[in-house]
């Protein structure tokens, strides 16, 4: 006799325990918590003619051995005995074999029954139950390994029909006794799951034919659990492709269509067979990336942009515009190369009407339908949609969805669609902590903006007389380039040497016709003082700039109180600190993550604290290079290496839900 034990990834000691206080026993760590591949390790390294599975919620009796034995020597075909199981309290039975009731539900007999010898005489099952149960070696080199995807419950019965299909019978032994604590491994809310999942393997494997009918007498209908039912199904297709010829597989699918069509609808019954695809390996994942900015240079679009350069790798990726735009622009802004990307443009006539340039959801009014429909029907042929700028009116109809959030910039009002989706990822903890507030929805993930301009000529005896500020020239003037222009200007009109020496550089994306820029260019024109205005520089021409530059200023949220209008995380100001600009930034929103206030930058509340911490970098050369190497270190925490790491664990967290298989955990 030798025993084995099989743990499945305990953490009570139980291992160590064993080992030090049983020596002869064998131990083998199976490195997942599965039940099944537990009994296939276990059965692989024994070494008996006869083997033994016990459950580890057992107690024997101390003919509990032999009582198999007995039985199992009385005929040659007797490929396994299951034992009398008894409720841990002794006076109840658990299962003296299993039988099966109806449409593939299964209880053990004389399951609850008080135990008085009626159950006392050897007998041929047709299933067994798995807590107590020796087989013949021979049986199990015969049938085969034990089925994997069962991972516990079921797995008994799906190896009895494996069994008595070679021929080998299948016995009840009452000499053996077992007591058996029932549940005393497994949840109810868990023994309840695998059962109704694994009745649809069994039938699928064994009963194809079948399986269609059984969908609605399943519990997972039955209680409401259409997640479930979904997620189950799609295994259970599977199962068929694995075990049985393509004809009759095919043949089975357009059976199952009509009977799931009510329950999922059109769109769910779509998804069902397109996600199948993936399941069978038939095609590559498909993801559609929405942004109805696209066709602007700005923060986000740069975000979404890296997230697609990473994914076209692995994925069938499309990005989804609504105005005439090619992705060489992406290029040229921002030298994210988006060549294996498919570009679709979709008009949308709403916005079409008066040709404007923005796409903005604030003027729909509550008589207008919602235009933003033909994206929400363009989403279902995805398996993957992502809202990638915080258009809340996007109803997903993919398999999943991930809704990038820079910041929620609307009310929860008509036809918001937000919380539809599967995913949502922030850009940093100032915007998660406002879309809990504004909608109530926890972001699933955080994911801070991927920053990569570090400069081939960075240093800091290279820097020039340049004080840099970089963000768009909003047509509202959130971006503050007007007040920080006039900053500028008096501090010039009160330090003669800075007016000679040093000059302020305001560079950002521009659109035409924009008021916002003509009266900063007329402040500009006017003062008649060393201000820069560069709007729509290339990536090249930006590059140049922050390696030039020394000191970098960004106002974007000054004396305003709307948080929508104070900077939700500051791709620039983390790219300024990669070629060693001191960063003096306004004291709120996302740049409270970046910038440590006196050691890699400095955090102001006013004009007046800008010009002050301006002037202290200005008089102090060492101050600034002391700053700028810490500034440089800080900002290697948002850099591409990072976002990228994360960006791919998200995606294979995504990967696993469309077509991973349980674990229990």
């Amino acid at each position: 006799v030798e025993i084995l034990m099989v743990d499945n990834l305990s953490q009570d000691g139980s291992v160590s325990f064993v080992r030090e206080r049983f020596s002869d026993v064998k131990v083998f760590e199976n490195d997942i918590n599965n039940y099944t591949k537990a009994i296939n390790l276990g059965i692989k390294n024994s070494n008996g003619d006869f083997i033994a599975l016990l459950n580890n919620d057992t107690t024997v009796d101390r003919e509990w051995l032999t009582g198999l034995l007995k039985v199992m020597d009385g005929d040659k075909k007797i490929g396994a005995v299951q034992s009398k199981i008894l409720f841990s309290d002794g006076d109840k039975i658990n299962s003296t074999g299993g039988e099966e009731i109806e449409d593939f539900y299964f209880r053990d007999i004389g399951f609850g029954e008080r135990d008085k010898g009626q159950y006392n005489k050897v007998k041929e099952i047709d299933y067994f139950s798995g807590g107590s149960v020796m087989f013949r070696r021979e049986c199990l080199e015969d049938v085969g390994v034990f089925d994997e995807d069962f991972i516990m419950f079921f797995e008994d019965i799906d190896y009895s029909i494996r069994c008595r299909a070679k021929g080998w019978k299948l016995f009840y032994s009452p000499l053996s006794i077992v007591y058996h604590r029932f549940h005393g491994s497994a949840s109810t809310e868990l023994c309840s799951y695998l059962c109704s999942r694994n009745r649809f393997l069994c039938i699928a494997k064994h009963f194809p034919l079948k399986l269609p009918r059984t969908i609605k007498s399943s519990h997972f209908y039955i209680e409401n659990q259409y997640d479930l039912l979904y997620r189950t199904l799609m295994q259970a297709v599977k199962k068929i492709f694995e075990y049985h010829d393509s004809t009759t597989a095919e043949g089975i699918l357009d059976s199952i269509r009509k009977e799931i069509i009510d329950i999922f609808g059109h769109a769910g019954t779509y998804n069902f067979f397109s996600q199948l695809e993936l399941l069978l390996g038939l095609r590559k994942i498909r993801v559609g990336i929405y942004d109805h900015a696209f066709h602007f240079a700005g923060g986000g679009q740069r975000y979404v942009a890296k997230l697609a350069e990473i994914i076209q790798e692995m994925y069938d990726v499309t990005y989804i515009a609504n105005k005439d735009i090619t992705l060489d622009r992406y290029r040229e802004w921002f030298d994210i190369d988006l060549s294996k990307c498919k570009l679709k443009i979709i008009k949308i006539p709403f916005f079409e009407r008066d040709s404007g340039h923005f796409i903005d959801e604030n003027i729909i009014t509550s008589q207008d339908g919602n235009p933003f429909d033909v994206i929400s029907k363009e989403s279902l042929y995805y398996d993957i949609f992502i809202n990638a700028n915080m258009l809340s009116k996007v109803n997903p109809l993919s398999t999943l969805s991930i809704f990038v959030c820079h910041f929620p910039d609307r009310t929860k009002e008509r036809f918001f669609h937000v919380d539809k989706y599967d995913y949502i990822v922030s850009n940093g903890m100032y915007t998660s902590s406002w879309v809990k507030k504004k909608w109530n929805i926890n972001p699933t993930h955080l994911i801070f903006p991927p920053v990569d301009m570090y400069s081939d000529n960075n240093s800091l005896d290279k820097k020039k007389k340049i004080i840099l500020s970089v963000a768009r020239f909003e047509i509202g003037g959130s971006k503050k380039q007007f007040e920080m222009a006039n900053a500028f200007i008096d501090l010039i009109s009160r330090n003669r040497n800075i007016k000679n020496e040093w000059k302020l550089v305001l560079a950002g994306g521009n659109s035409p016709a924009n008021p916002y820029f003509e009266k900063v260019k007329k402040l500009v024109d006017s003062a008649q003082c060393n201000i820069e205005l560069r709007p729509n520089l290339n990536y090249a021409e930006l590059k140049e700039l922050y390696s030039k530059a020394s000191i970098f200023w960004h106002a974007c949220g000054l004396n305003e109180t709307d948080p929508h209008l104070v900077e939700h995380f500051g791709m620039t100001t983390v790219e300024a600190m990669q070629n060693y600009c001191v960063p003096i930034v306004i004291d709120g929103g996302g740049q409270r993550e970046i910038v440590e206030h006196g050691e890699s930058g400095f955090r102001f509340k006013t004009i007046e604290e800008l010009q002050l911490y301006t002037m202290n970098i200005i008089n102090d050369e060492n101050l600034r290079k002391q700053i700028a190497i810490k500034a440089y270190k800080k900002s290697h925490d948002f850099n591409f290496d990072v976002f990228r790491e994360k960006i791919i664990a998200l995606f294979s967290e995504i990967e696993n839900e469309l077509i991973g298989e349980d674990v229990i955990t």
